[in-house]
């Protein structure tokens, strides 16, 4: 990387750092693009060079903190000692953790409305491929446990996989759009809703345990 490429991503970072304790502090609504810049030290017109908006900041904020939540995807190590439930509860709630989020359920929440809003924006394309990213994971995790006999042959591991994740990011979604739930809600939710799904698809010898 070049001297001038090195200096505009260190700026960048700077930017999506300085906005991220800004719009977690101050609330999203209450941070015009004249703040992060002041923050900065840069000009408008500069901040505008790297980013169209505070929209997108948040976005690209949103999907690299997706993309945070591949690498510890990547990371999981399963117990294939431990029951199917138990592996996939550990696996899908380490992407919903209190301490895997770095932003909070209202920029959480604004983030998913702007995606909705602009489905055609690069940084909501950018965050379905991590959502599909993490998709996969969870069905890769599906044929490993299946391969070691802890699911049943007939169980289609691509469509077993994706409802899992898809139950699970929809709890989290939920979540986002309640002032009342707790993190404790969503991963309470995930763990039940997951040990359901995964005791219909457990050899019958293990169900019956």
């Amino acid at each position: 990387m070049g001297l001038r490429e090195q200096q505009k991503a260190e700026r960048t970072q700077l930017i999506l750092d300085t906005a991220a304790d800004l719009f977690g502090r101050d609330g999203f609504e209450h941070v015009k693009a004249e703040k992060i810049a002041e923050a900065v030290k840069v000009s408008v017109g500069t901040l505008y060079n790297y980013f169209p908006g505070k929209n997108e900041i948040l976005m690209t904020l949103i999907a690299i903190e997706n993309e945070r939540l591949e690498d510890i995807g990547r990371a999981f190590v399963p117990d294939f000692d431990a029951p199917a439930a138990d592996i996939f509860c550990a696996f899908l709630l380490q992407y919903f953790a209190p301490q895997s989020m770095l932003l909070n359920k209202a920029l959480w929440r604004k983030g998913f409305a702007i995606s909705f809003a602009d489905v055609t924006s690069a940084e909501a394309r950018r965050l379905r491929r991590s959502d599909r990213v993490l998709s996969e994971q969870v069905v890769d995790l599906t044929k490993a446990v299946q391969a070691r006999g802890l699911l049943r042959d007939d169980v289609d591991c691509e469509v077993f996989g994706a409802t899992l994740f898809n139950n699970a990011n929809m709890l989290f979604l939920d979540f986002t759009r309640s002032e009342n739930r707790t993190y404790q809600d969503v991963t309470e939710g995930i763990e039940a809703m997951t040990r359901a799904l995964v005791q219909i698809a457990v050899p019958l010898q293990q169900a019956a345990k």
